[in-house]
Parts: C-alpha cells; structure tokens; sequence
C-alpha cells in the first residue's frame, strides 16, 4: 500500500514537472515568434519564462521533491507580475532583470529585432 502510493506520488510530481517544462519551453518559443513578428516582447512574460525554466532546471537536477513546483510556480507566476510592475524591490528586481536579459538574450539568439529592443 506504501509503496503504491509512493509509485503515485512519483509519477504526478514528474507529471508536473512534465507540465512546467513544457511550458518554459513553449513560452520560450512563444517569445522566439514574438521578435519574429516584429513585436516586443512583454517584460512580464519574459521574467515569468526565465521563472519557468528555473523552477524545471532545479527541480530537475536537485533533490528537492517535485511537489514543491505546487506552491513554488504560483509565488514564482505572482512575483514576476510584482517585479516587473512595482519595480521596488532594491536588489532584487535589478538581480532578476538583468538574469532574464541574459536568458532572453539567448533565447533569440539568431533572430534579427526591430530596434529598440
């Protein structure tokens, strides 16, 4: 019984895992087909994309249980609306917008952008 429920746990933690990966992966296109058409690309979305792919490196490569990505998605999802919006945060807005420049920048790697961007 224990170990059919442990079974369990394991597939929907990887389950959602699964999930979050696919959409850091899909937003990351997203914003490929975004500077493609020409169309800036909305800071919130980057941060929640640079967010995305995070939470799916690190609880893919650390010990944590994947169960966590329940709570720590949603904080990640509200926080990226607060950092970008409110822009208050003394040293840690500076920190995530200059981490999401960097992965936005490697995202399009190879696309030509309209200026300004």
């Amino acid at each position: 019984m224990i170990q059919q429920l442990d079974t369990m746990l394991s597939i929907l933690s990887w389950t959602i895992w699964a999930i979050v990966a696919f959409l850091a992966l899909s937003w990351a296109y997203g914003l490929r087909v975004y500077t493609k058409k020409g169309q800036s690309v909305p800071i919130a979305t980057a941060v929640q994309t640079f967010f995305l792919w995070v939470i799916a490196v690190v609880f893919l490569f650390s010990g944590y249980s994947k169960l966590h990505i329940l709570w720590v998605a949603p904080i990640c999802f509200v926080a990226s609306f607060y950092l970008t919006l409110a822009r208050r945060v003394p040293i840690l807005t500076p920190m995530v917008m200059w981490f999401t420049g960097l992965f936005v920048e490697f995202v399009l790697l190879g696309l030509k952008r309209p200026t300004g961007q």
